[in-house]
C-alpha cells in the first residue's frame, strides 16, 4: 500500500503517521508512507532530531518524503544517495528516503514524478542559511532535469500515475485563494515550474501539501489532492 499525507514539520506533527491507530494496520517495509514536503526532521540536526530519526527506523513501513520549503537543504544535499525505485534518493535511514526533484520512481507498481520545493512566505521572520535556504525554490537546472527525464520516460511509453509536489501549479491557485495568509498570494516561481511539468506529464492524479488543509480539486482533467491531516491511500 501507498499512503500520502501533508506536512509533518519535524516532531511537531509526526504523530499523524506514528500514532497507535495508524500503526495498528499490518504494515511491512513493502508499505510506503509519503510526506508531501516540510518533513522537517533534517532541519537543525540537533540531538532531539537525531533521536527522532532513529525512532523512525523502528517503524514497520518505509517512510518517503519530498522536500518542502521548511527544510535545511545543506543537510538534505549532504545525505548519501543511492539508486532506489528506479531513481536517485537521499538516504536518511534504513527505511527513510528523500525523493529528489525531477526523479521518476516506480513504487508498488505505480510511477510517480517528484518535484518538491516552494517559497517561504514567512521569510521576514527567518534568516538565510539559518532558518530558510535559497534552495527551497527549485533551480532552472532542476526543472530542466525534470522535463528531460519526463520526456525520455514518456517517449519510452511510460505513464505517470501521479505527481508529488509541495505546492501546486499556478492555474490551481484561484481554487486555493481562501487559504492564503493575508488574503493574497505571494508569487512563487515554483508554481510556474509545476505548470510546465503538468503540461508534459498530464497525470490523472496529483498530490501536494503546503497549504495546511485537506481538499480535492478537479481541474484540467486531473484529480488534485491537497493533503494535511487526512492520510490518503493511493
Amino acid at each position: 500500500m501507498i499512503y500520502l499525507c501533508g506536512d509533518t514539520h519535524g516532531s511537531a506533527e509526526l504523530h499523524k503517521i506514528t500514532n497507535k491507530a495508524f500503526l495498528s494496520r499490518n504494515f511491512t517495509r513493502e508499505d510506503y508512507v509519503v510526506v508531501l514536503g516540510d518533513f522537517g526532521l533534517f532541519f537543525s540536526d540537533t540531538p532531539n532530531e537525531r533521536i527522532a530519526r532513529e525512532r523512525l527506523g523502528r517503524l514497520p513501513y518505509t517512510l518517503l518524503f519530498i522536500d518542502g520549503n521548511h527544510e535545511n537543504f545543506d543537510l538534505l544535499y549532504g545525505l548519501p544517495t543511492e539508486e532506489k525505485f528506479g531513481g536517485k534518493v537521499g538516504v536518511g535511514g534504513e527505511n527513510l528516503f528523500w525523493l529528489r526533484r525531477g526523479e521518476i520512481y516506480e513504487i508498488d507498481g505505480r510511477n510517480f514524478l517528484a518535484f518538491g520545493g516552494a517559497f517561504s512566505i514567512d521569510r521576514a521572520w527567518r534568516r538565510l542559511n539559518v532558518s530558510y535556504w535559497g534552495a527551497e525554490i527549485p533551480s532552472q537546472n532542476e526543472l530542466n532535469f525534470a522535463l528531460s527525464n519526463l520526456a525520455r520516460f514518456k517517449s519510452a511509453g511510460g505513464k505517470i500515475d501521479a505527481v508529488l509536489s509541495h505546492t501546486a501549479p499556478t492555474f490551481l491557485m484561484s481554487a486555493l485563494s481562501d487559504l492564503f495568509l493575508g488574503g493574497g498570494a505571494i508569487y512563487d516561481p515554483t508554481t510556474d515550474m509545476l505548470g510546465r511539468i503538468f503540461e508534459l506529464a498530464k497525470p490523472e492524479k496529483w498530490y501536494f501539501g503546503h497549504f495546511h488543509a485537506d481538499r480535492k480539486i478537479s481541474a484540467h482533467g486531473c484529480e488534485f489532492h491537497l493533503c494535511y491531516d487526512e492520510i490518503l491511500k493511493f
